[in-house]
């Protein structure tokens, strides 16, 4: 059956099971090459190594690991090694929950209860990925004819709606140590990766994660497509008119989906910094005087290359050999967790406080995009920038700048708009006294006429003695009626006679609300 016409069924679509061997192909063929399946392991990686152990399934029945293995010959075909690995891992979580295989059951009936019960007993409410993972599995075994996977099910199963992955979460909504850097950590960051260059030069074996960190912060690219980058990537143009130069690299895409590692590319302009500490990085790597190295045979090298004792075709297993000599993804997912400390440890050293930043490829993505969005980058550009195949993906960096908006617009209209009419000329001052209650200064009960003295800034009672603690208080707004104010000075000196006669001492007077008081009076008096 063809790949068009099988896309186009449905769970209902009756398909005639086929009676197949068990499985034992010495070799299978993925997107990109051939595979050695003859072992327990299956080693499927392209760019990077990614492997297939079956040793996990090792406890089901034959006949079914015979018929997930053809399942996953059909999808090596199409999907890249990572995708096939995350479908791997759903199945191993799935039949790991599994106690027992009996044998007075058949072993389709027995699958079909064990997917239903695992469906059942791990429903989500945020992420349900590994479900809706299970059900296409299943869907697409049918779909291959696989005699152990049955109609009704892939009826029921079409009926489920699973919940995706809740992305975005931490942008909606601010995470410590996840969300998106603020602006003044992200000027404290480029300030701090600024000084570090300074003081560090090319042969330092820390210069190339700072090239990574800085590529994070300006170009917001994965891990990935670093891995991937080669020196032919990497283009320099020079004025001859005045002798600038222009920097750009053309960034491989990894998220289209069936299509090979490099095969497309978004060209990307470099700031001139960017572009000179790439120029340094590939200069120090390939074209070392003090280096037994060699000039390199093709421009078509990794940019971020490994040293000779990390490569190892056993260990790394990848398909190209274009890619053996690159950096490893441990080496660029831990490069920003390792200028970081490095840039806290010297900070403490030197008698400075360290940043406290936590900083990893995710989070400076974000940050990325959280700020192109809000500095109006357009959708389609975005999605460009960030490497993705349709708009969902970046609309929640557009829905936090139109929900920002909106909450705005309602505490103003709600918390505020008596406050804009007073300042626009609409409204007195006691009308706005009368709109905004909760703010309104009441004191004692022989001052309780006294509500115009002023606005507080708190949301609560005040655990103090207002009026007269307003007066030295940083919180109060006083108003300009300096009637009322000479009223209240009147009634606290009047208090103090009441309680303590005329021979009260002078130093009463002087306590510092009725001074702060007394001072507000003579200003408004000099004002008038």
């Amino acid at each position: 059956m063809k790949k068009k016409a099988r896309t186009r069924l449905k769970s209902n679509f009756a398909i005639q099971a086929l009676e197949r061997p068990i499985f034992n192909k010495p070799h299978v063929l993925s997107r990109s090459r051939q595979i050695d399946t003859s072992g327990d392991v299956w080693e499927i990686g392209e760019s990077h190594p990614v492997s297939l152990n079956w040793s996990a399934f090792s406890e089901l029945p034959t006949e079914l690991v015979s018929q997930i293995k053809y399942a996953f010959e059909c999808i090596l075909v199409t999907l890249a090694p990572d995708t096939v690995r995350g479908c791997f891992d759903s199945l191993k979580l799935f039949f790991s929950s599994v106690d027992d295989w009996g044998h007075d059951e058949s072993v389709s009936e027995q699958l079909t209860e064990y997917l239903f019960d695992y469906i059942i007993t791990h429903r989500s409410s945020n992420n349900e990925a590994v479900l809706n993972t299970l059900r296409l599995w299943y869907i697409r075994s049918y779909y291959l004819a696989l005699s152990l996977f049955k109609r009704s099910t892939c009826q029921m199963l079409s009926r489920f709606t699973f919940k995706g992955n809740m992305k975005g979460i931490d942008v909606l909504t601010y995470m410590e140590g996840r969300s998106p850097l603020r602006s003044d950590e992200l000027d404290r960051l480029r300030k701090a990766l600024s000084a570090l260059r300074a003081s560090i030069t090319p042969y330092d074996a820390l210069f190339p994660k700072l090239v990574v960190v800085w590529l994070y912060v300006v170009l917001g690219v994965r891990p990935r497509q670093l891995l991937l980058l080669m020196t032919c990537d990497f283009a320099v143009h020079i004025d001859q008119s005045n002798g600038q130069k222009t920097y750009m690299l053309n960034v491989p895409s990894v998220k289209k989906r069936y299509s090979l590692p490099r095969q497309q590319f978004k060209t990307r302009v470099l700031p001139v910094f960017l572009g000179e500490l790439l120029e340094q990085l590939i200069t120090v790597q390939y074209k070392d005087l003090f280096s037994d190295d060699g000039l390199p045979s093709s421009d078509s090298q990794p940019i971020f290359r490994a040293k000779t004792a990390e490569v190892g075709r056993r260990e790394r297993r990848a398909t190209f050999e274009r890619f053996e000599g690159s950096k490893d993804f441990v080496f660029f997912n831990g490069a920003p967790a390792a200028i970081i400390d490095y840039i806290d440890t010297k900070r403490v050293s030197q008698g400075h406080a360290p940043l406290n930043i936590k900083l990893t490829p995710r989070r400076l993505r974000k940050t990325f995009a959280t700020h192109a969005a809000s500095m109006g980058t357009p959708s389609y550009a975005l999605m460009e920038l960030l490497d993705h195949d349709d708009l969902q993906h970046v609309m929640v960096y557009y829905q936090l700048g139109v929900a920002f908006a909106l909450k705005v617009d309602a505490v103003y209209q709600k918390q505020f708009s008596s406050h804009l009419e007073y300042f626009e000329g609409k409204i007195t001052l006691a009308e706005l006294v009368d709109r905004n209650n909760l703010r309104v200064v009441f004191g004692p009960d022989s001052l309780k006429k006294l509500v115009g003295i002023g606005l507080c800034a708190k949301q609560e009672p005040c655990s103090l003695q207002p009026p007269y603690s307003c007066y030295s208080c940083n919180k109060f707004e006083a108003s300009d009626n300096i009637s009322v104010h000479q009223e209240v000075l009147d009634a606290m000196r009047e208090e103090i006679r009441q309680k303590f006669g005329d021979d009260a001492p002078p130093g009463f007077y002087a306590a510092p609300h009725m001074k702060a008081c007394s001072e507000l009076v003579e200003q408004l008096e000099v004002r008038s």
